[in-house]
């Protein structure tokens, strides 16, 4: 007879003490720590200062399909251009960019991945990647409230940012044939409208870049950018890219842009923030199957697990390298075993996600809130075998009336058949989506629209080579 063994834990207060762990408070309106000035880090860059500079983005910020990415893609080709700007200055660029990921997993990720690191200047890009072909406005809207939220605390933090938004191949092409950027590019007229109350630089590859007018004229062809695939360019098409996001840099310099926060925001933003990490997680007192805390398993070990639950190291080695894991969180919590043992959290939010990393021998997950089925977690990565990073979530019903609300979720793995496989947990992930009624007016309204059929999301950013 199978056991059934559960673990409550419970994300009720801020835990700071943890880099990689993530608890967001709203700033104040107007909180400027450094001004977030353009021309101060111009200013300071020509005076030979050490700068950081973050580029946090997904798949195109990262350049895949680059025969180089570090050096030939958008963020090599951007780097470089600094150095050469600014030759007496140091430099140090931080690569925070995952391929197949938006804000809504960038929310939890700022604070490991981009504000420990104390970057002086950011290059943001989730406009591809936000949800961009949901038909559904509010999911269109929650994508918007964490992506504002970014914008809200790089810039109460004092950290210029420079909005990107990169393109697709099918995009390009209904351009092309007579339809407004706007119209194929779903993030690009709400997320524009971010750049005016918040004091953002703005790199348009479709104004910011001669792209479009080369594929016109026949100085380049369609097929020359995107040789591989119709999500990410070669390296011709990371010029363009990077093109867009100097020029946009170099404009907020020449018009004097400082970065502010709003009172009141646009459409929304994220409350409630908590990422708990699986190093907290497997320290738990009465969390079934845990060895010493800070103790990790070997890699790999699955039949021969004491128990259903216990610490392990991440993956060391991946499909392609902004997947790796190990790059994005720390050890992982993971269930292997006959005997089903759900882990209860409790947390105020109405999205729930697990941020993990699976392979071939990945299961399923039931996700339950306050004993009701939210959502099943399929543990598969969707570039199939291979070792990668996976990013589950969920957002309750009725999410759009913003409420703080207690719950309790349940992550529940089904065994395999057999008795192998794994669920591999690096973090939980909770928070509030709290829309603004200007936001709920505006997404729920007919203005958002899309003329493009576009391309599967997950295919362009996880099928590396398939066109």
């Amino acid at each position: 007879m199978k056991t059934m063994a559960t673990a409550t834990i419970a994300l009720m207060t801020p835990v700071l003490a943890s880099a990689s762990t993530a608890t967001a408070a709203e700033p104040a309106p107007h909180a400027d720590k450094t001004n977030a000035s353009f021309v101060d880090f111009d200013a300071r860059a020509r005076a030979g200062e050490r700068l950081t500079v973050a580029f946090f983005g997904g798949s195109l910020t990262w350049s895949a399909n680059a025969s180089e990415p570090n050096r030939t893609g958008f963020r090599g080709l951007v780097a470089d251009w600094f150095v050469d700007e600014y030759p007496g200055a140091h430099f140090d660029f931080d690569d925070a960019a995952i391929g197949g990921t938006g804000s809504l997993l960038g929310i939890f990720r700022l604070d490991r991945d981009v504000l420990r690191k104390k970057p002086d200047l950011v290059f943001l890009d989730f406009s591809c990647n936000d949800g961009w072909n949901a038909q559904d406005p509010l999911s269109n809207l929650q994508a918007a409230c964490a992506y504002e939220s970014l914008l809200r605390r790089m810039t109460a933090e004092g950290i210029p940012v420079v909005q990107m938004f990169f393109t697709f191949k099918s995009w390009i092409a209904d351009i092309l044939d007579g339809k407004a950027p706007e119209t194929v590019h779903r993030r690009l007229g709400p997320y524009l409208r971010l750049a005016e109350p918040y004091g953002t630089a703005i790199g348009d590859v479709y104004r910011d870049s001669s792209l479009l007018a080369d594929i016109r004229s026949g100085k380049t062809l369609i097929d020359t950018i995107w040789p591989i695939d119709g999500g990410h360019p070669d390296d011709p098409g990371y010029r363009y890219f990077a093109d867009a996001g100097i020029a946009g840099y170099r404009r907020a310099v020449k018009q004097g842009l400082s970065g502010r926060v709003p009172e009141t925001p646009v459409y929304g933003t994220v409350e409630n923030l908590r990422r708990l990490n699986a190093s907290e997680l497997s320290s738990m007192p009465g969390v079934p199957g845990i060895d010493k805390p800070g103790a990790s398993t070997k890699p790999g070990a699955r039949a021969d697990a004491p128990a259903p639950w216990r610490r392990d190291l991440t993956f060391r080695t991946s499909l392609w390298y902004d997947g790796l894991s190990s790059r994005w969180m720390d050890d992982v919590f993971a269930f292997s075993g006959a005997s089903r043992s759900p882990i209860r959290v409790r947390a105020v939010g109405n999205l729930f996600g697990v941020f993990g990393e699976s392979d071939e021998n990945a299961l399923v997950a039931e996700i339950r809130s306050d004993g009701n089925s939210a959502a099943e977690f399929n543990g598969y990565h969707n570039a199939g075998k291979g070792r990668l990073f996976i990013w589950r979530h969920t957002v309750l019903d009725g999410w759009e009336d913003g409420r703080a609300v207690e719950h309790e979720f349940e992550i529940d793995p089904v065994p395999g058949s057999d008795g192998k496989g794994e669920f591999r947990i690096g973090a939980i992930c909770t928070a509030t989506l709290a829309p603004s009624d200007a936001g709920l007016g505006f997404f729920g309204s007919s203005k958002l629209t899309a003329e493009s059929k576009g391309d599967d999301i997950e295919k362009l950013d996880h099928a590396r080579g398939t066109k």
